[in-house]
């Protein structure tokens, strides 16, 4: 079985569509949450803020919280995983995305939505690269990645054909404007047909 990575656009509609069964966001220490976490908690009307400030979950390295959706967005589970309090060094990229993932996979997830966390130095190829070998040690049906959509797919791209691996990055349908009718006089407008010369 491929693995099957589709990229889509972090942001609330792309949140909105998701057809998963769990979403998993990396915490880390930034107050308020940013990236996936932002969205995430402002979908579950702060319920991760909450966890935070009433000391269920601090987001500390190797921490892990599992809160049901209760309706408020369509997959039924969000995993909380926590980070360093510093950005992530590639030694420590691969064994905080290999812990989520895998967490993931043994809770029976087949398909899920997840951002990479943010790697030290910002070399989005070195962590998309990362990222697939980390998706490889438990594998699922299929993994949606949010964030900057054709970069993500350049990326992950790349990283399959480096490592020769068998995985499909599906990127996300393009959009096609539909060509405009021309415009309609305004009401009480008069409408002339050209003139046709006489012969």
């Amino acid at each position: 079985m491929a693995l099957k990575i589709e990229v889509a656009d972090l942001g609330l509609p792309a949140l909105d569509a998701l057809d998963v069964d769990a979403v998993g966001v990396f915490v880390g220490p930034e107050r308020p949450l940013q990236g996936l976490a932002g969205f995430v908690d402002w979908r579950m009307c702060g319920a991760i803020s909450r966890a935070i400030r009433n000391g269920l979950f601090e987001g500390a390295r190797g921490e892990a919280l599992l809160l049901p959706t209760g309706g408020r967005m369509g997959p039924a589970r969000l995993f909380c995983f926590g980070l360093p309090d510093v950005s992530l060094a590639p030694e420590a990229f691969l064994p905080a995305a290999r812990a989520g993932l895998e967490a993931l996979a043994r809770a029976g997830s087949e398909a899920f939505a997840i951002s990479m966390p943010s790697l030290s130095g910002g070399d989005a190829a070195l962590a998309a690269r990362l990222w697939v070998e980390a998706s490889l040690t438990k594998p699922v049906r299929r993994q949606v990645v949010l964030g900057d959509a054709r970069q993500l797919q350049r990326d992950l791209s790349t990283a399959r054909n480096t490592l020769a691996v068998e995985v499909e990055v599906i990127a996300p349908p393009t959009r096609v404007e539909m060509p405009r009718a021309r415009a309609l006089p305004h009401v009480g407008g008069v409408l002339r047909a050209p003139a046709v010369p006489r012969s």
